[in-house]
């Protein structure tokens, strides 16, 4: 109810406090924040986890794969989770390479056991690829998921309601569940 004050880890304490207050007052338990830069600097970083921390969060979803050695011993200290996001492949960028389950599992593969991904299946559709495959790359590393149900397998598709698309929720559910995944959904 205060639309000139900004939400982000720059928060006053009393801001936290007053938003802490709602959603304890309709029952709302926050688990990530993010998608959000996370600082190379240990000052930035730090704010944002100690942002979480107010916040009680599990995760903060992030593609600062560049401050991966800045946060992880935050990860270690805050006991949060990062959990990195995959967007769209970028055909214009061959640098982009979030969007490769492959490319996350090498990033974080030898990181802390809390480092992991953020498994965005709308996306990985939009990239070309199989969410149930993506998942299996990833096994064992999956933080959290943004799950989508698209209406094709197309870098333009649009998100369709669960079981009206190509990405076979049911699938990816099954395959989520075999492999022990006890995250959120969103």
């Amino acid at each position: 109810q205060e639309p000139t004050v900004a939400w982000d880890h720059n928060a006053s304490a009393e801001t936290i406090a007053k938003v802490k207050a709602k959603l304890d007052e309709f029952h709302i338990t926050p688990v990530n924040y993010g998608v959000v830069g996370i600082p190379k600097d240990a000052a930035g970083a730090r704010k944002v986890f100690e942002f979480a921390r107010a916040l009680g969060l599990r995760a903060v979803t992030t593609e600062s794969v560049d401050a991966i050695d800045t946060f992880e011993p935050l990860v270690k200290e805050f006991d949060v989770m990062v959990a990195f996001h995959d967007h769209p492949k970028q055909p214009n960028n061959p640098n982009y390479k979030m969007w490769d389950p492959n490319y996350i599992l090498e990033i974080v593969k030898k990181r802390d056991r809390r480092i992991g991904a953020c498994a965005d299946t709308g996306h990985w559709v939009r990239s070309g690829l199989n969410p149930v495959d993506c998942i299996r790359i990833l096994k064992g590393h999956i933080i959290s998921s943004h799950l989508k149900d698209l209406n094709e397998m197309a870098p333009g598709a649009h998100d369709v309601p669960y079981g009206f698309g190509v990405s076979n929720v049911p699938a990816i559910l099954d395959e989520l569940t075999k492999q022990g995944f006890n995250g959120n959904i969103s």
